[in-house]
């Protein structure tokens, strides 16, 4: 029996001394304990590294963002301008748009003249185009006289002009 633990020793081999070496030397205990207090520091630095780069990361896509919005409002800022330059400019066209004043300008300015008889010529244009428009939208209108009814009508038109 072994008198220190109270344990049996089995066999022949002889139980192994432990023996730290960190313990019994200080020169060597103090370097672990500096490599320890290193990793721990190395790793506050990394750890202090890693939400610098996340809150500068956050800072940047805010700093996109706000730059994004700007751009959109001058550009919301051009197209109001544009929009009511077009406005204007489709006023002033309206006033200038009467059919005396046209052919004012058509006769003095551009020295255009009414075309002669053998200048002129007869285009036929045939009716049937029109009056097959004009047909199938009476027959709509007689077809039913809810919205539905309607546009079943129009689904069965468009489905024949498939097959």
């Amino acid at each position: 029996m072994d008198s220190i633990n109270g344990n049996y020793i089995q066999g022949t081999a002889a139980r192994k001394i432990e023996y730290d070496v960190y313990e019994e030397n200080k020169v060597l205990k103090q370097k672990k304990q500096a490599k320890s207090d290193n990793k721990v520091k190395f790793r506050y630095v990394l750890y202090t590294l890693a939400i610098f780069a996340s809150c500068f990361l956050l800072v940047y896509r805010y700093a996109i963002i706000t730059d994004l919005n700007y751009r959109i409002n001058d550009t919301y800022k051009k197209y109001n301008e544009l929009r009511n330059e077009n406005s204007r400019m489709a006023v002033e066209i309206g006033k200038e748009m009467s059919l005396s004043k046209i052919k004012e300008i058509a006769e003095n300015r551009l020295g255009m003249q009414k075309p002669d008889r053998y200048q002129m010529v007869q285009i036929r244009v045939p009716k049937t185009d029109f009056t097959v428009v004009a047909d199938s939208y009476k027959n709509t209108e007689k077809a039913g006289s809810g919205a539905l009814a309607v546009l079943m009508d129009r689904v069965k038109e468009f489905v024949k002009l498939l097959y």
